[in-house]
């Protein structure tokens, strides 16, 4: 492999205040069990050398990176083409009445291919697959040329990394529920601003 290829760790935030309570989206800060895993994952980066941390601009993310910058004395940089998916209408509303609210949606896409699936829009407002991949794998691709030969780690969310995984094809729409994604999961890749190569998943677990 070239020499001249970026290191990306892509972390998923710690738990944040609308995930304890089983809010959709929402932009809500840590936890206390949020800011222990962000403090538990520090100190298992602690031994990395990175070069430079990004964020998504969403407090709960960039709660999580700033607690893993702190050991390495690094300024959090936030980008907004790395922020979590657009929700949209769904914003705020509880799991349980969106998944009940778009139970027939969510069963029409699962048997859809996902050349389909990923440009449908389930709600108003809500960003697809398609769009977020664009902005997302964009932002990615220009960080890495900006640090050839070095090591960055991107503080993200659950949406993203998922859509990532199934975009590179290393899992399916299928087999990989935004619940596969625990918090502080992390996926640790090599790109040179065009090709991504996995190294290590952590803290995500497909259905078999």
């Amino acid at each position: 492999m070239k020499n001249n290829y970026c290191t990306f760790y892509i972390v998923r935030h710690g738990e944040s205040k609308a995930n304890a309570a089983k809010l959709h989206g929402l932009d809500t800060k840590l936890t206390d069990k949020g800011k222990k895993q962000a403090e538990l994952l520090a100190q298992q980066f602690k031994q990395i050398h990175f070069d430079a941390i990004f964020s998504s601009p969403l407090v709960r993310a960039k709660e999580t990176a700033a607690i893993i910058a702190e050991e390495h004395k690094l300024e959090v940089l936030t980008k907004e083409a790395l922020r979590e998916r657009h929700e949209g209408i769904l914003d705020g509303k509880a799991d349980k009445d969106v998944a009940t609210e778009l139970r027939k949606m969510y069963k029409t896409r699962a048997d859809l291919p996902y050349e389909t699936w990923k440009t449908m829009s389930i709600a108003e407002g809500y960003e697809t697959d398609e769009n977020l991949m664009s902005r997302f794998i964009t932002a990615l691709r220009e960080i890495a040329v900006g640090y050839p030969n070095k090591t960055v780690l991107i503080g993200s969310h659950v949406g993203l990394m998922k859509t990532f995984l199934i975009h590179l094809g290393v899992n399916t729409h299928k087999n990989l529920p935004a619940r596969a994604v625990k918090n502080t999961a992390y996926i640790k890749l090599r790109t040179d601003g065009v090709d991504f190569f996995i190294e290590e998943m952590y803290g995500i677990e497909p259905i078999t």
